[in-house]
Formats: C-alpha cells, sequence, structure tokens
C-alpha cells in the first residue's frame, strides 16, 4: 500500500477546488430559493428569468457534484447538501455587504446597517445611550436592535445576521468560537407594587406559592427567576404569568399582585422605565442572596468588525465605565 504524501494531499485540495468553481451570483440565487421555497417567488425577488435561475443552480449542483434542492409538486426543498451550503453561504454575503460598507466608510459615505442582538437585561445601562451617540456621529446608519434570547443572538452571530450582541448572564461568558468582552455586572431585584400584602417578606421560601411573573422562558438558562431558584435549590414557582413583553410586564406587575423579577436598571439607572413613577413598584427587602448578572460584548471578531460595528463598540464600552461597580445614579 503506498503512504499517503503530502502532495497528494495538496492534489487532492486542488482537485476539489477545481470542483467547487462557485461564483457568487450561484450563491445569491441559492439564497434566494431557500428564503422563498419556490423557484418562481425567487426569480421574481432577483428580477430574473426562471430558465437562468434553473440554470444557475443545475451548474451550481454539476460543479459540486451533489443535489442542493429537491423538487415536488409543493415547491422545492433544500436537501443536507443544499442546507450545508446555505448555512456558509449566508455568512459569505453578510461579510461580501461588510466589506462593501467598510469601502464605503473609506470614500466617506456612511451609509450601512448595524444589527445588535440583545437579551431583556442588557436592553438598559449603556445600550440606548450608546445607540443615541452612534446615532448623532453616522445618521445614514440603519440601526437595528433585537431582544433576543442568549442562544438566538449567539446564532445570528455565527450565521452573520447580527454585528454585536449585549448578553446578559450569570453563569459565565460562553463558548462556540465567539469573543465574550465583559462590560459590567448589574444586581436584581424582587419587586411587587405598593401595598402588596407580601411586601414586606423578606425570604425566597414564603414567596414560592405566590404568583409570579415570568419575562424570560423558564427552560432558558440565562433567565433570571430560573438562576434565582438554582441558587437556593428550589423549584419554579407554579403559579405563573408569561409575557414576552417588557412593558406589558410592568403594566402587570404594577396593577396586579404578581411578584415579579427586574434588574436595578429599572429602579436607579437613568434609563430605566420607571424613572419618571418610582412609586410604581416597591422593591422587596430580600435577606437571600439574588444574583448578579454579568453583562458582555460578544462578536466573531474584531477583524470582521466593520467600520461603524467598532465605532459602536468604542461607544459602548465607554458609556459601561459609568455602571461599574459604585455606578447608582
Amino acid at each position: 500500500m503506498r503512504a499517503w504524501s503530502g502532495r497528494d494531499a495538496a492534489a487532492g485540495a486542488q482537485k476539489r477546488g477545481d470542483q467547487a468553481n462557485v461564483k457568487l451570483h450561484q450563491l445569491r440565487i441559492l439564497l434566494a430559493v431557500a428564503q422563498h421555497g419556490s423557484i418562481h417567488e425567487a426569480s421574481r425577488g432577483l428580477h430574473i428569468s426562471q430558465p437562468a435561475l434553473s440554470k444557475a443552480i443545475a451548474e451550481l449542483e454539476r460543479e459540486l457534484g451533489v443535489t442542493l434542492l429537491s423538487r415536488s409538486v409543493r415547491g422545492v426543498s433544500l436537501t443536507a447538501y443544499g442546507m450545508a451550503l446555505v448555512k456558509r453561504a449566508t455568512v459569505v454575503e453578510q461579510e461580501l455587504r461588510h466589506a462593501l460598507e467598510d469601502i464605503e466608510s473609506i470614500r466617506g459615505h456612511a451609509e450601512a446597517e448595524l444589527n445588535i442582538g440583545f437579551t431583556a437585561v442588557a436592553s438598559s445601562g449603556p445600550l440606548p445611550d450608546a445607540m443615541a451617540a452612534l446615532r448623532k456621529r453616522f445618521p445614514n446608519v440603519a440601526l437595528r436592535g433585537f431582544e433576543q434570547r442568549p442562544q438566538q443572538i449567539q446564532e445570528g452571530l455565527r450565521e452573520g445576521r447580527l454585528d454585536l450582541g449585549l448578553i446578559s448572564t450569570n453563569s459565565g461568558p460562553g463558548a462556540g468560537g465567539l469573543q465574550w468582552e465583559s462590560l459590567f455586572s448589574v444586581p436584581m431585584r424582587l419587586a411587587v407594587r405598593p401595598g402588596h400584602p407580601l411586601r414586606r417578606v423578606r425570604r425566597l421560601r414564603p414567596l414560592l406559592d405566590a404568583d409570579w411573573l415570568v419575562l424570560d422562558p423558564l427552560d432558558d438558562p440565562g433567565s433570571p427567576i430560573s438562576s434565582l431558584m438554582r441558587l437556593h435549590r428550589l423549584e419554579i414557582p407554579r403559579r405563573i404569568v408569561q409575557s414576552a413583553s417588557n412593558l406589558l410586564g410592568l403594566q402587570l406587575a404594577t396593577k396586579t399582585d404578581l411578584i415579579s423579577m427586574w434588574s436595578d436598571f429599572v429602579f436607579r439607572g437613568t434609563g430605566g422605565p420607571l424613572r419618571m413613577d418610582p412609586g410604581s413598584l416597591e422593591v422587596l427587602p430580600m435577606e437571600d442572596e439574588l444574583p448578579d448578572f454579568n453583562v458582555y460584548l460578544v462578536y466573531r471578531s474584531m477583524d470582521l468588525m466593520t467600520h461603524v460595528c467598532a465605532e459602536f463598540s468604542k461607544e459602548i464600552r465607554h458609556f459601561a465605565e459609568g455602571y461599574r461597580p459604585g455606578w447608582a445614579r
């Protein structure tokens, strides 16, 4: 048996490279088909004829030597090969967009977009300040913010749909090839409406049979209430009202007997939503420990940041300095 040499490996790599002579327009066509689930709709969206689109897909399949689309009377769907290619092609397309934005920035044209994912706890504090500051400096930038769960933010970063993430957690930085930069930590508070019959309770266990407001899915490791119960080895309260909206949650917390959990931003931060009406909620004088949440700036790589993304990172770091230990305002 002949030994496998480095020359063989190089030749094999060259052969695979020759076979995979993939063009950017082919990837864009595949992404459009994957998005629409229909060759007809994809051709309309791209403003090209269906025969031209089908030809591009056929050429791509021939060059790769695999079938990318499964065709049926219901339309088209991605094969396992197609899904693998689309996943990577999405990142390629996003990186090309970033490169073009950098070129426009160098030319003095500041039109670009910045997509930021953030968790609920990270939505207050320095984030609004940093977004406002960036808006003043780059008024033509399309600035988009998405409140999401930590796992969704990490997936968005890896797939190129998000440029930056602000993730709050009490379990330390995650993994998966992303960079986690600690910004600050924020205490959590339990609160009730004024006059609540349990407003003087100081321990956690007597509160378990009460009604609780839940703002994050309890199966999420980053859920504040789940973290609190794990810390004290207690069961999750059974009587809960769940809201995916912080604004609705605030209304419920102030107008019902629900026990709620909020970051300290709500009560003391300059951007706290209850700042204008400080008597809306009362903080419970708890003797049991409540977890602090660390907020991280999460990104793929400093080298892959666009100019606007790098400038926003500077802004968020600057404003985060005011929220380090002793930040009470």
